[in-house]
C-alpha cells in the first residue's frame, strides 16, 4: 500500500510548477513572434487574430494570478524593516 504524501515530500512539486512555467512563457513567446513575423510578412490579419488570443488569455487566465503576486511583492516590501 503506497503512502501519502507528506508536505516534507513537496519538493518535486515545485520542480514540476518551475518546469510548468517556464514551458508556458516560453509557448506564449514563441506565439508572440510568430504573430510578429507575419506582421512582418505584411499578413496584419494573422497580427491582430494572434495579439488578441494573447490578450484575451492574459484577461481570462494570468491577470488575477499577476494582481495576486503584486500585492503579495508589496505586502512583503511594506512589512519588511528598511534596510538602508
Amino acid at each position: 500500500m503506497p503512502s501519502s504524501p507528506t508536505p516534507a515530500d513537496d519538493s518535486g512539486g515545485k520542480i514540476g510548477d518551475t518546469i510548468f512555467a517556464i514551458v508556458h512563457v516560453l509557448a506564449l513567446l514563441a506565439v508572440f513572434v510568430y504573430g510578429l513575423v507575419g506582421l512582418v510578412q505584411g499578413n496584419t490579419g494573422r497580427f491582430i487574430v494572434i495579439m488578441a488570443g494573447l490578450a484575451l488569455y492574459y484577461a481570462l487566465v494570468l491577470h488575477g494570478a499577476v494582481v495576486k503576486e503584486i500585492r503579495r511583492k508589496h505586502a512583503l516590501k511594506s512589512s519588511s524593516p528598511d534596510r538602508r
